[in-house]
């Protein structure tokens, strides 16, 4: 019987590949968590730790290669595979995947051996560590926007804040993700 952790999830913009690689992976016990880019599979990841990551490389708002980054900063021991229409010429450092399957038919039963092997291999969903946010400190530019850096998918963003004549904690939403950044706002007057 499967255990409810043992999620793999799948990352591609194409929806006829996911639903056959869940099929498969449902045949072998496993949950099937469907992205349809990597921006998707972020917000999937806030809620839920897989075994393992399929993932596409060319997809829509975050490419296949940045969001294996992003994995590979927040969760390290999280296994990657990459599955391929096309290979890239390198991986930039940071963002190897654990292993590369190209989009092949045939390819399918290797495939299912190797999210196996590293689910075996991955602890618990519940034994990955969470990200705590602490609140930052910052100060708006002479427009009165705020930059910020998203704890989620590692992208920058700008913000507004209504002016306050006093300290503030608050959170922004950032724009890519959807992730809530925490952060203490000093207007001029203060800091």
């Amino acid at each position: 019987m499967t255990k409810t952790s043992d999620y793999v999830l799948l990352v591609d913009g194409d929806a006829a590949v996911r639903g056959l690689l869940a099929s498969y992976l449902e045949n072998a016990g496993y949950q099937a968590l469907h992205a349809g880019d990597g921006l998707h599979a972020i917000r999937i990841l806030r809620d839920k730790r897989p075994k393992v990551i399929v993932s596409g490389l060319g997809m829509p708002h975050m490419s296949g290669i940045e969001f294996i980054g992003v994995v590979r900063q927040r969760f390290p021991t999280l296994p990657v595979i990459a599955f391929f229409g096309s290979m890239p010429d390198e991986f930039p450092a940071g963002t190897e995947p654990d292993r590369l399957f190209e989009k092949r038919g045939d390819h399918l039963p290797e495939l299912m051996k190797a999210i196996n092997e590293l689910a075996r291999r991955t602890p618990d969903g519940s034994r990955v560590p969470q990200a705590i946010s602490v609140p930052v400190r910052t100060v708006a530019d002479s427009g009165g926007d705020f930059s910020f850096s998203c704890p989620d998918c590692l992208r920058a963003f700008m913000a507004r804040v209504a002016p306050k004549a006093e300290r503030i904690a608050t959170t922004a939403a950032c724009t890519h993700c959807g992730g809530h950044v925490p952060f203490l706002h000093e207007t001029a007057a203060n800091a």
